[in-house]
């Protein structure tokens, strides 16, 4: 299987587009995306979804998680994933819910992390400190939050985060619009009525 960077770059170059053009479609910076397409660089969550839209793919182009729809998930059916290349692991936190305008994570950053090149796109982001700590750098300005430590800010204004502690942090961080996919249960469906792949 190719590699998230090599995926990129054969998408890319078959549509006929340069570097240039995949800047100015997902709102990255050129220089990033030749390191993240040479597996230099990795990206987020948020990045590859701007990626994604930008080249009219599926997330589930680059990968798959399976998840149990439901209406309550138990702790033991939280999705864990990463992308390719990036030491973020995320847990997905709530099932496909129909017309879903939330994205809840759980986000574990390892310590040292030294995040991604500041980026803005549609939508809102909340965060929630639940263990170790982060510094989010929003406008270029820095916010250190440390455990119960809270913030709601527009994705639409250039930010990024990382982890300057020893130890690593957990986050409850949820986002709009949705990221994550699937097969989503009807208003009246009860929990545990079918069991699907949720496609990320």
């Amino acid at each position: 299987m190719k590699d998230l960077g090599s995926q990129i770059r054969e998408l890319r170059k078959r549509r006929g587009w340069t570097l240039q053009r995949l800047s100015e479609r997902s709102g990255l910076s050129v220089s990033f995306l030749s390191q993240v397409e040479r597996g230099l660089s990795s990206l987020s969550i948020s990045s590859l979804s701007a990626v994604a839209e930008a080249l009219g793919v599926p997330l589930s182009e680059f990968f798959t998680i399976t998840l149990k729809p439901s209406v309550v998930i138990r702790s033991q059916d939280h999705g864990r994933f990463r992308i390719e290349g990036s030491p973020i692991t995320y847990c997905a936190l709530s099932g496909p819910l129909k017309n879903k305008a939330l994205e809840p994570l759980l986000v574990e950053v390892p310590p040292h992390y030294d995040g991604t090149p500041p980026f803005a796109h549609r939508g809102e982001e909340f965060a929630y400190v639940l263990e170790g700590s982060i510094t989010l750098t929003i406008q270029g300005r820095d916010y250190r939050l440390e455990p119960g430590d809270s913030i709601h800010f527009t994705s639409e204004v250039p930010h990024t985060y990382r982890n300057e502690g020893a130890e690593p942090a957990k986050v409850i961080w949820v986002l709009t619009p949705r990221l994550l996919e699937g097969g989503e249960l009807s208003d009246g469906q009860e929990a545990g009525d079918r069991h699907r792949g949720y496609i990320h």
